[in-house]
């Protein structure tokens, strides 16, 4: 049933309008600018057969269209739905999206009314529902930019997204409506393959569309927000079932957890009050990864989204190596990397003598896998201000040192060549299963931070180990170094915080699916 939502040969928008601001001709606009093939059909009473939206004539009711009608998409005041949804059992349509509110979060009415609809459908047998009270449906079928679109049944308009292998379950619409675009901006590397609202979850829940999506090998990731579980049991069984499959990883947000996050999820959804006690016991028995929050939720998302593509070896023990620019920025790393249960292992032999090759005499590298690189900098300004003026010496010609060469970011060059020896050092050490290192900050004036990472990224992302980089780059620049680093599918983060806790979620999920393999 849940393909007949994604997949409709035909649908009738029950409350479409010419108006442009309104919300009926928004979703009608988004099914036909992005692309979908099959017919559409404009329902509102108010307009004449004569009438067209989008080169689509209005129907007076669902009754009027002549054609098969596979969906149809409700946006009208709540009052008016169940004599509607007659008609449309009437006609024979099979699936509903109601995206009007005023159902079980207003209360007594509302209940009212969701019986009377589950009267009329037969309790659901005759249609099934998403919502009511949601955002619709997502399906992306190719990037913004190329124009393959996909299937849009939401009100507001998509932009700038594109394909990939995430996809999100999500009882909250705002995820599918206005703040989807500021996603795509912000995470313009992660690519989304489904999202649906689910609303209100009056028939169809989350159960439904995670056993689809799980069916879907083009999708690795996938986050679900709830505020209530509908069959905690079979969610708990979808959730295993993913832990067998070795490409595939489960997000949750948990929404309602305390007293103060029950009542605002009542009003918004209808959600009842669920023990934090059953809501714990059910995020551990199902083995997902649990987010505190969308920007978490966003984060994790995008690592996993990376790991998935890039194929790297994801971490077992959280033996990881720090490579930064300054010692401060290492101990609270450091701090922070232990707190979540990550270690730094100690250099075998061969790696360490590698890193001793690049460090000044009087100051060599840490035994443990924290490396202060600010020393090799040092030593190869220093190296290189040697080689500058022993050529001059040696030139008959009289020379001069201009400004640029006096800058100490234009020997860049040359600490890049240490860099890719410390970081070779770290990759090939056996026991590390993966990098953070401070990206070399400094504005486009002082050497071209852009110019100098390109040859790292590249070179670094051909190893299986997965490497995290942090930074804090100049506001113009950091839209730019997200795009940069996600095009070699590696991490960009502004925090500390963020970077060790996507590192040990990477280590939480292997333990996962290993406890589950052996359980199942």
């Amino acid at each position: 049933i849940v393909d007949l939502f994604y997949n409709p040969k035909s649908v009738a928008v029950i409350g479409a309008s010419k108006v442009p601001m309104k919300g009926g001709n928004r979703i009608v606009n988004n099914l036909h600018s992005n692309g979908y093939k099959g017919q559409i059909y404009p329902v509102n009473p108010n307009y004449n057969e004569e009438d067209e939206l989008c080169g689509f004539k209005f129907n007076k009711s669902v009754l009027d269209i002549e054609g098969e009608v596979d969906l149809a998409i409700f946006y009208v005041n709540n009052r008016i739905v169940t004599n509607i949804l007659k008609d449309c059992v009437k006609k024979g349509i099979k699936a509903a999206i109601i995206q009007s509110a005023g159902f079980e979060e207003v209360g007594v009415e509302g209940l009212k009314l969701r019986d009377e609809i589950a009267a009329i459908t037969e309790n659901f047998s005759k249609l099934r529902i998403i919502g009511p009270n949601c955002m619709g449906i997502s399906r992306f079928d190719g990037d913004y930019d190329d124009k393959k679109g996909g299937f849009f049944t939401g009100q507001f308009t998509l932009t700038n997204y594109k394909r990939g292998n995430v996809a999100i379950i999500t009882q909250s619409g705002f995820l599918n409506g206005g703040i989807a675009p500021l996603i795509f901006r912000q995470y313009p590397n992660l690519g989304f393959r489904y999202i649906v609202s689910i609303g209100n979850k009056m028939d169809l829940g989350e159960n439904e569309f995670l056993e689809y999506i799980l069916k879907d090998d083009t999708v690795n990731v996938i986050a679900i927000y709830l505020e209530s579980f509908k069959e905690p049991r079979k969610f708990i069984s979808l959730c295993r079932k993913a832990k067998q499959l070795p490409k595939k990883t489960i997000i949750l947000v948990k929404g309602g957890k305390t007293s103060q996050g029950m009542k605002a999820a009542s009003s918004h959804t209808g959600a009842l009050a669920e023990d934090e006690r059953l809501i714990d016991a059910i995020i551990k028995q199902a083995g997902v990864i649990q987010a505190n929050n969308f920007f978490e939720m966003f984060q994790f998302l995008r690592t996993f989204s990376m790991m998935y593509k890039s194929g790297k070896k994801f971490p077992k023990k959280g033996n990881i190596a720090l490579v930064v620019g300054s010692g401060g920025m290492g101990t609270v790393m450091g701090d922070v990397a232990m707190k979540y249960g990550l270690k730094f292992p100690e250099f075998g032999e061969h790696s360490y003598n590698i890193l001793k090759s690049v460090f000044p005499d009087w100051m060599p590298p840490n035994r443990f896998a924290l490396v202060d690189s600010w020393p090799t900098l040092e030593k190869a300004m220093m190296d290189a201000a040697k080689k500058a003026k022993s050529t001059a010496k040696k030139s008959t010609k009289k020379t001069t040192i201009n400004e640029k060469e006096k800058n100490p970011f234009r020997m860049m060059g040359s600490f890049g060549n240490v860099m890719q020896v410390i970081q070779k050092a770290v990759l090939e050490e056996p026991k590390i299963e993966g990098l953070f290192t401070s990206m070399p900050g400094g504005p486009r004036g002082h050497g071209g931070t852009m110019d100098f990472m390109i040859p790292m990224l590249e070179r670094i992302a051909k190893y299986p180990k997965p490497v995290f980089f942090y930074s804090v780059m100049e506001s113009e620049e950091s839209l730019e170094m997200l795009r940069l680093c996600g095009k070699y599918n590696i991490p960009l983060f502004t925090r500390t915080e963020d970077i060790a806790k996507n590192f040990a979620i990477l280590v939480q999920e292997t333990k996962n699916k290993e406890r589950f393999s052996k359980t199942i």
